[in-house]
């Protein structure tokens, strides 16, 4: 597994994998995303501080996305797996050497992330990179017109 930068030549995969029903159960993304979308959010990553995504790779197979915004000094932390790559470790390995990347490279005082409840998945994979509840911050929340419990988790350097 390995992070790599983000090319236009992604744009077309990234938003197939998000019409996947099994993405669209717990991405923001919607599935009405298009290549063209995908591509501008790409074209804008360079020399952009406030933001920072790689591509998730496996044997040279594109497999997901991790991100990061960033907010006075606060990390918030979001990332995806193609349905087809589950069940490989490939979020964990790749949550784990984000967060390495960004506290190597960007000066916050926390990371915080957020998942549906109901997302026992991508719960296991943020508490197996070091992550920790934050019970405090669970809220609901309005996602693509819909109204999701979330529960949310935090790391301090």
């Amino acid at each position: 597994m390995r992070l790599r930068e983000w090319t236009v030549e992604d744009a077309a995969w990234y938003a197939q994998v998000t019409r996947d029903p099994e993405v669209q159960r717990y991405t923001t993304d919607p599935p009405t995303t298009t290549e063209q979308q995908v591509a501008a959010a790409i074209q804008a990553l360079p020399g952009n501080p406030a933001v920072a995504s790689f591509c998730v790779e496996d044997a040279g197979e594109r497999c997901g996305n991790v991100a990061v915004d960033f907010q006075d000094g606060v990390g918030h932390v979001s990332y995806l797996v193609a349905a087809e790559a589950r069940g490989r470790g490939l979020a964990t390995g790749a949550l784990t050497e984000f967060v390495a990347w960004i506290l190597a490279h960007h000066p916050v005082t926390e990371l915080r992330l957020w998942t549906h409840r109901d997302n026992a998945g991508s719960r296991k994979v943020a508490e197996r990179a070091g992550f920790v509840r934050d019970p405090a911050r669970d809220e609901d929340r309005e996602v693509k017109g819909e109204v999701w419990p979330t529960v949310a988790y935090h790391l301090v350097p």
